[in-house]
């Protein structure tokens, strides 16, 4: 490559002017000298720039080697310098000359030695290296927590899938199965009611000479035979047991959804927040500011090596090797530039900087989640159970007129005389049954409107929430 040529020719300029008069022999030897520093400094310089050029997370020690090597060419310079003076006589200015270029020499690569650009170099293809080992290893794991949050959240909307079929199924069968169950439990008791009455009809108006108080009593005096009442209430009840399933299932569901956010707040966000700490930590002792200090440094260090050495042939030839060292770390540096581009664009609100809302969204699924639980809500299961009292109330009034309304009839076939007192006997009776209704219809409102506390809005927020979620990776 001829790194040391200007040197040479430097040398050799002195070389001529000190020797003028001295015997070519020694000419001879100095000049040879001259020429084995030329080619040990060319062979030292030409290894550095090739250890520099080469040096890589996988072949470090550079700085080893450029010390090895300087060694070496300050020993074969010695050398080379020795063995010219070691049979030779030399004239003092002869002398002066030896003593200066062989102390100049042995400056210039013992200086170089000492110099820590290889050093810098290699720390910062460490740094580079961390990086990109960081770079896949972030992104594996961001994949890894990705598809294991897949997995809970998956988990957590089937139970929410689950939710919004109670809610349509209260809507489409449970309330108006309870009215039309209502409606055709009174409807069967009160044929029951109708049939005896209708006996009473054949066996007492039938007949002749019957006492009409008698048959008055009979017919309306009575209380409700246990049969009938059983079938009366039960036709109210019978929504009970459905209710309280619904309630149990309901609360079941609620404990498996916070189940399942819990697992994954201590497995998958507890994951992701360290792996956040772990990177603000890396973060703040290899970020690209602190590598370009390194990079700084070894440029500095060897430019001021280059600017101090004896002679200004070095100097030329010190300043052309800096160059093509500093070149090939500023190749170095423009790599582990892109990567720290590459690693901020990757995980920019992921692991670098704030969180970001695309990130959180991905995490905790807050607005998918909501979507979900409007359209529960939309369904208004709260709204048909808050309304079934009354609607029950009402369907059990309906019921009752039309089931009861033969003995009405029956009451305008009873003699005049007593059908006053029948018709009011009729009307006690009638109001009895409801009555009877309504108390069991008021037993069970608890149970509804507990029910439909469960499927308020503000509830269903608060059961199905992401705010922990969210917390836990805020």
């Amino acid at each position: 490559m001829g790194w040391y040529s200007s040197r040479v020719s430097e040398l050799n300029e002195r070389l001529n002017r000190a020797s003028e008069g001295a015997p070519d022999t020694v000419k001879r030897a100095l000049s040879d000298a001259i020429v084995k520093v030329g080619n040990a400094a060319d062979q030292a310089l030409s290894a550095m720039l090739d250890a520099s050029e080469r040096t890589s997370a996988g072949n470090l020690g550079t700085q080893r080697k450029w010390q090895e090597r300087c060694a070496t060419a300050t020993a074969d310079i010695s050398r080379a310098f020795g063995d010219a003076a070691k049979d030779n006589m030399l004239s003092p200015a002869l002398q002066l000359f030896w003593y200066q270029a062989l102390e100049h020499e042995m400056a210039f690569f013992d200086s170089l030695a000492k110099v820590q650009t290889p050093q810098l170099h290699d720390d910062l293809l460490v740094h580079q290296d961390l990086l990109n080992k960081m770079l896949g290893e972030l992104w594996d794991k961001w994949t890894f927590l990705l598809s294991k949050d897949v997995i809970f959240e998956n988990d957590q909307r089937q139970v929410v899938q689950q939710v919004s079929r109670m809610a349509q199924s209260i809507v489409d069968e449970l309330a108006p199965g309870v009215l039309k169950r209502t409606s055709e439990g009174v409807s069967r008791a009160t044929a029951k009611s109708l049939d005896v009455a209708l006996k009473l009809d054949d066996k007492l108006l039938g007949g002749k000479g019957v006492d009409l108080a008698k048959l008055v009593a009979s017919l309306f005096d009575v209380d409700i035979p246990d049969e009938i009442d059983r079938n009366l209430l039960d036709a109210v009840q019978g929504g009970s047991e459905v209710y309280q399933v619904q309630k149990g299932h309901y609360r079941n569901l609620v404990s498996a959804y916070q189940s399942l956010v819990q697992a994954e707040k201590g497995s998958v966000l507890l994951l992701f927040n360290a792996t956040r700490a772990e990177v603000d930590t890396y973060r703040d002792k290899n970020d690209l500011g602190n590598a370009k200090v390194m990079l700084d440094q070894a440029k500095g260090y060897l430019s001021d090596w280059a600017s101090r050495v004896p002679s200004s042939a070095q100097r030329s030839e010190a300043s052309s090797f800096k160059d093509k060292v500093c070149s090939a770390i500023d190749t170095d540096w423009r790599l582990t530039e892109e990567l720290d581009n590459k690693f901020r664009d990757k995980f920019k609100g992921i692991f670098v900087q704030s969180l970001g809302s695309e990130t959180l969204e991905q995490l905790a699924e807050s607005y998918l989640f909501r979507q979900h639980l409007e359209e529960i809500t939309r369904k208004d299961a709260a709204g048909k159970l808050k309304a079934l009292p009354g609607n029950l109330q009402s369907e059990v009034d309906s019921a009752l007129e039309r089931g009861l309304r033969p003995l009405d009839d029956l009451v305008n076939r009873v003699p005049e005389e007593v059908r006053e007192l029948a018709r009011m006997k009729n009307q006690r009776f009638k109001e009895h049954v409801r009555a009877r209704l309504k108390d069991r219809i008021q037993a069970l409102l608890p149970a509804i409107v507990e029910l439909a506390a469960l499927w308020d809005p503000n509830n269903l927020s608060r059961d199905f929430s992401r705010e922990e979620l969210e917390k836990a990776l805020r």
